[in-house]
Order: C-alpha cells, then structure tokens, then sequence
C-alpha cells in the first residue's frame, strides 16, 4: 500500500476491532477498577484525539502506536499502555472534542442503519428517493452525505460499485475488504472519505467532504464516520425510511462522558468560586426509623432534585438546604451559571464551590427551594439496603427507579457508592436515596459494558461539616 496523506493521520480503519488495550492499573481492595475501560473506548478517544490512524494490518500495533503518539504529544514518557490519570486525561480530551462538534447519532430503525453526525457543523433536512436507493440530504458548513441502494448493488456484485468510484474518485488511498471499501480522495483544495458496507439486500455509503484547511481542524471526523457507520444484518434498505437523530448533549453513550472522562489535572475556576466542591449546608443524618415504600421515597425526596441546563449539557441537581444544591461538575462543565427547573418553572444558579477532578460542584440560588433533603453519613450506609435514584435522564423530570446498595469503594481517595438501582444516560447530578428518602450520593456514571454497574459520589464528600 501506499505511503497515507497526512490527512489520514487522523481516522482509523474501519476494520480495527474493540480492543484489550486497557491501561496497566493498580488494585487495591474496595478501589474502583478503572481498567474496565474498554478498548472501544481507548479506540474512539484515540480517533477523537486525532492519534489513531489508518491501519489496514494488525489492529493492536495500530493502537500501541497511536497510544504512544498521545503520549508523545503530552511529554509523556512512550509505553503503549495508559496509567489512570492518563486515561482519564485521553478521554476527557477527546469528549471535549466531540462535543465540540454535536456529535450524535443518526439511527434508522426502519432500515437498519445507523451513522454519526456531527451537527454543530451539519443538520439532517430530509430523505429522498434516488435511482435505486434513498439519499439523507445534510446542509452546513462542511459536506456530508449518508445513502442506500437496493437492487442493483449488493455483495455479490459490490466489486463492481468499487472499480466505478475508484475511476471516479481518483483516490489517494482505498481499501476493500470482503463487505466494505473505504476511498480517500484528494482535489481541487478538498479532501473526501468516503465509505461503503454491503449485505445481501444492498449497500449504505457514507461520506465526508472537508477543505484543505477544515481538515486542520476537523479531520478527525473521517475516523469517526468510519467508526460510526453500522448496517444491521438484517438492513432492509426497501422499507421506508424513519431517520431520528440522537442529539442528547451527552453523545451516544458508547464513550465514557462522566466520571472518567475528565481531565484529573487541575481545572481554571471560574471568579468567586473555590475549588473544594463542598458546602456548609449540609445536614448529616443517619438512619433511623422505618423503611418507606418506593412511592413515599418519591413523595418525600422527589422535590428536591431539579433538571439542570448548561448549554447543550444536561443534567440534574438535589437541594440540599434552602438556597443549595449538589451536583456533578460534568454537568455544569466551564459555565459559571445555569438553569435549574422543575414543574415547568425555571430559575438561575450560580456555581460557588467546584472541585472536577472529584466530580462535586455545588450550586447557589437566589430563590428560596421549597423542598430539601438530609444527607446519609458514609460509614452509616450499609451494602445490601435498599436505594432508589431520582433523577432527570434526558430530561425526563423526575424519573425513579430502585435497586440495593451493591458496594461501597473509593477511587483516589473519593468515596463512591455503587448501586443495582438503573442510571440513566443524562442522570448525572442526580440523587441515589435510602428508604427514608436521605440522600446516600449523587449519581454520577455507570459502565456501558456492564449490568448494573452504577456508581455514585458519596453525598457527605461535599460536606465541610
């Protein structure tokens, strides 16, 4: 093969599978295992980081190189493995960047086919029939295009749609697998990837078209519509088309944007903020009387957690006295102000105490809350009781769920509790109660790859008490 543009410095091949390379980690006991992270995970960041380059040979010397590359650009001494706080310095990094763009997801169910978007710089308009196919028209900043056909391609013959885009394309670069190709053009002061997948029923194509100077800072978007791109088995590419596009500020969910996924340096405060993420207010109690049904659980505590906007993130937050509230800082992210809200009513809160790297800010009013809750003393919590998580997933006002109290573990010294009870995508912020409607900890994230896997920061880490 031919030595690659530099352009393609910056997407992988679409060929690279989920990988192991998960960082070289120490365990002790009740600390959180952070090498869970999975090797998608690592993948997308590196292409996200602009690090993970095309690759049509051994996939795992492809992400040793782009780890070392990372490293490299860091001033980190080169090893192909990732130590903790370099993994979550890579992902904090590379949610950044993706956020910077809207990245979310196209999905059509109807079809069987699924593609990301990057729609900061684009917006889905409409589909169209085309000869022998469907087109996704986009419109924006930067070309992008996504389409099907039926009937006269397929994998049987999908050489043939190869060799027409090769003369066509005049590519710089290409790579044809046994269900898919990939063309890298170069012309006229414009770069395009273009990729394709076929099944027995048709074939998907989806391509990217950047100037020469939106690749600078862009060309990261041919790794993550290579990676992105999913035909179903069954694609169906004659049903009629019902595309939805995902635009959940928290992305797709396939990468970590919580916990983790912050850098563990330390942050720029905004004015008049300390960097403790704690508050005064706080109310220790430990447990005392009889269990509440799930119901009364709600009743009691439900009117203290609150929707949370910042930008285009979102998030919850529990009040815990008259002006203050608890939440996660991945909610609120670099903004000094947002906007709580509940029962339709909105007003604004300001940050006053923030610490990222533990993931705790807290969040003053001006209006007096009408409903708060008491805070479960740590070493009160015991593993095995019940806890129900009220949050705001996507949100959705006051979404309940219940499980047990799994365990209880530390990650660098910070106290979480891990929870059966179900956290949603978008439920950071929000609160994991006991049976009596005290709050045991702030939701904050959980594993994609796992079961009930749900974690939250202990609520009295935010206490000064």
């Amino acid at each position: 093969m031919s030595a690659l543009p530099a352009a393609l410095h910056r997407f992988l091949v679409v060929v690279v599978s989920s990988l192991a390379l998960l960082p070289a980690l120490a365990h002790a006991q009740n600390e959180l295992p952070f090498d869970k992270v999975s090797g998608s995970e690592l993948r997308q960041a590196l292409i996200w980081t602009s690090h993970l380059e095309l690759w049509d040979g051994d996939p795992v010397a492809a992400m040793q190189k782009a780890t070392r590359s990372w490293q490299a650009a860091k001033g980190y001494k080169e090893t192909e493995t990732l130590s903790e706080d370099q993994t979550s310095e890579l992902l904090a990094e590379a949610v950044k960047k993706r956020e910077a763009v809207g990245w979310s997801m196209l999905n059509d169910k109807s079809i069987g086919l699924s593609v990301g978007v990057p729609t900061r710089l684009v917006k889905y308009v409409a589909t169209r029939p085309i000869n022998g196919g469907i087109a996704y028209d986009f419109e924006g900043a930067i070309g992008w295009s996504l389409g099907t056909r039926y009937g006269d391609i397929t994998c049987s013959n999908f050489g043939l749609l190869y060799n027409l885009l090769k003369r066509q394309m005049r590519g710089t670069w290409m790579v044809k697998l046994d269900d898919m190709f990939a063309i890298f053009e170069r012309k006229d002061g414009r770069e395009t990837y273009l990729q394709a997948t076929c099944r027995t029923s048709g074939a998907a194509i989806a391509s990217v078209t950047l100037t020469e100077t939106q690749a600078k800072a862009y060309g990261m978007l041919y790794g993550a519509l290579a990676d992105s791109l999913t035909v179903s088995r069954n694609f169906n590419p004659t049903a009629a088309p019902r595309p939805k596009v995902d635009d959940s500020p928290f992305g797709p969910g396939d990468m970590r944007t919580d916990v983790i996924a912050r850098s563990s340096g330390a942050a720029k405060l905004p004015p008049n903020v300390d960097g403790e993420g704690k508050s005064g207010k706080i109310k220790l109690k430990p447990r005392d009387g009889e269990d509440l049904t799930t119901r009364e659980v709600f009743e009691k505590a439900g009117g203290a957690v609150y929707v949370v906007k910042a930008e285009r993130k979102m998030g919850s937050a529990v009040a815990i006295s008259d002006y203050e509230l608890l939440t996660n800082c991945h909610v609120v992210d670099e903004n000094p102000k947002v906007t709580i809200g509940r029962d339709k009513k909105e007003q604004n809160a300001t940050v006053i105490s923030m610490n990222v790297a533990a993931d705790r800010c807290v969040l003053r009013t001006d209006q007096k809350l009408s409903t708060w809750v008491a805070v479960r003393p740590y070493e009160d919590i015991k593993v095995g009781e019940r806890a129900i998580t009220i949050g705001t997933p996507q949100g959705l006002e006051l979404t309940v769920a219940e499980g047990l109290v799994s365990s209880k573990r530390t990650h660098k010294g910070a106290k979480l509790v891990q929870t059966s009870a179900p956290i949603s995508q978008g439920s950071s912020g929000g609160g994991l109660f006991d049976a009596q409607g005290q709050l045991l900890g702030i939701t904050t994230f959980y594993f994609a790859g796992g079961q009930n896997l749900n974690f939250a920061v202990a609520a009295e880490e935010f206490s000064k008490n």
